[in-house]
């Protein structure tokens, strides 16, 4: 259990490569995004973002929270990342058709994309070993 919820800060080095973890900050942050479009998938997030916080320390400031990539795709499996990642990139398109509501959320919605496209990433490589 010790690498599916971790409380370390983001930096580099601290989670070993074979155990890459995932923000929960940005999961709340695309819960957030995607409240009103997908509430289906909005709510998977939440229950997830709820799960989390049973096991880790309550002290434990939210943008050090992180949780791993095996029990994020466990939870919510390939086909939700997908949309996920499909409806993040529709939004960024939006964006770019309209200004976004301001630079700084063009900047976290690009990295919030990247981390998602990571995840996806990552569970093609682990598909492809297994």
């Amino acid at each position: 259990m010790a690498f599916l919820y971790g409380c370390e800060p983001n930096t580099e080095g601290l989670i070993p490569e074979s155990h890459p973890m995932f923000s929960c900050r940005n999961l709340q942050l695309t819960h957030d995004l995607l409240r009103e479009q997908e509430p289906a998938l909005a709510n998977q997030l939440h229950q997830l973002l709820r799960q989390t916080e049973q096991h880790i320390n309550s002290e434990i400031p939210p943008d050090h929270c992180q949780i791993g990539f095996y029990p994020l795709i466990n939870e919510l499996g390939a086909q939700s990342v997908s949309s996920i990642i499909a409806n993040l990139t529709a939004l960024g398109s939006q964006w770019l058709k309209q200004p976004p509501p301001s630079q700084a959320s063009a900047t976290s919605l690009k990295q919030l994309l990247d981390e998602w496209i990571e995840l996806g990433d990552w569970l093609v490589r682990t598909a492809a070993v297994h």
